[in-house]
């Protein structure tokens, strides 16, 4: 072998995720980031099809805060488009069981510190659905939405408020979140 002697190098460059998100292109680095206890992975759809999920495992040593960011530290490529009166995003779900509160948070991926968050509910088990999550109604103790902030990071929290102690070992899915819904 002679050093420096490779004429090409069969590299992928796999490009930031942006919005909307739907795990289904094979050019995307999702940079899926877990922490308190979440495990997630992007899969097939168990209902079938060749759809792609995002699989979140929420353990039973999870803490109340677990949970998954999309885009790892840099986030998105664009900031979520806020402006009066488009203050929603939308995202379909999977759980195991219905009134299981879902929170989103958006931040500034240079500042933490700036974010805000909002909650949405199940209201079926085992089906998809879509959820709103509505950014105008901000979850107690949370900073309110400010359309000046750049917010270009997602994070997504299944059960929120609810330690894996209490709750046991939970499967849900989520996929296609994108920008806008109905309020």
């Amino acid at each position: 072998a002679i050093w420096n002697s490779c004429n090409t190098c069969n590299v992928i460059v796999l490009n930031q995720v942006d919005l909307p998100v739907d795990f289904d292109s094979t050019n995307i680095n999702y940079a899926l980031v877990d922490f308190g206890g979440n495990t997630s992975n992007i899969e097939t759809d168990p209902l079938g099809g060749t759809n792609q999920v995002c699989k979140v495992i929420k353990s039973n040593t999870a803490q109340t805060w677990a949970g998954t960011t999309i885009g790892g530290s840099t986030g998105f490529v664009n900031a979520v488009p806020f402006a009066t009166g488009a203050t929603t995003m939308r995202m379909r779900v999977y759980s195991q069981d219905a009134g299981t509160t879902i929170r989103m948070k958006v931040e500034d991926p240079a500042n933490g510190a700036i974010s805000v968050e909002t909650d949405a509910v199940t209201t079926t088990s085992n089906a998809w659905e879509t959820l709103n999550f509505n950014f105008a109604n901000q979850a107690a103790g949370t900073a309110p939405l400010n359309y000046a902030n750049n917010y270009q990071k997602l994070s997504v929290f299944f059960n929120f408020g609810i330690d894996g102690a209490t709750a046991g070992t939970k499967t849900y899915y989520f996929d296609d979140v994108q920008f806008g819904g109905n309020v």
